[in-house]
């Protein structure tokens, strides 16, 4: 059990900052949503990220937007460029399932997730604050995968804590029958 336990504290100490590099050079999320009757969309978004979530400011035209609203379901992915990549068939990535929060305007969670926004992406995000069919989204991180490529894939909870998932399972080849 120690030995367990001496296992994940090393796994969590080379993983974490690799996660971090990985998500902190990213400036946008792929958001896959659904909407009332279920009809999933995916789109993307430029974030910012706090302690408390992901911050996103949508517009209520784009369906994304519209489904938060009538769903609050989502999952997140953040994937390693394709250019950048060894193989396509295991980039890099980082996908959460999450929990959206809409932030009500004038408030001080509103304030403070828009100078975030505003930090990271520039004085565009104060004119659309401004518009109102523009929401600020808390997207609060509950578990996810972080994928480096083939057989490494790793649980990783909302707070980033790394556990190993699958790499005993891995892929298997097909019989020779099939």
């Amino acid at each position: 059990m120690a030995e367990h336990a001496e296992k994940q504290a090393r796994l969590q100490g080379r993983l974490e900052p690799e996660i971090r590099e990985f998500r902190d050079q990213m400036k946008t999320l792929l958001l896959a949503t659904v909407d009332a009757e279920g009809q999933p969309n995916v789109s993307y978004a430029p974030f910012a990220l706090r302690e408390d979530g992901y911050y996103i400011l949508i517009s209520e035209m784009a369906r994304h937007a519209r489904n938060l609203l009538a769903n609050p379901k989502v999952s997140l992915m953040m994937v390693e460029d394709e250019q950048n990549s060894r193989t396509l068939f295991a980039r890099k990535r980082l996908t959460f399932d999450a929990t959206p929060e809409r932030i009500a305007r004038n408030t001080d969670a509103w304030q403070l997730g828009v100078d975030a926004l505003t930090e990271r992406h520039g004085e565009t995000v104060t004119g659309l604050a401004n518009l109102s069919d523009f929401h600020l989204f808390r997207l609060v991180p509950i578990k996810g995968l972080f994928v480096k490529g083939f057989g490494q894939a790793f649980a990783v909870s909302g707070d980033d804590l790394v556990d190993v998932l699958h790499l005993t399972d891995g892929h298997k080849p097909m019989a020779a029958n099939q």
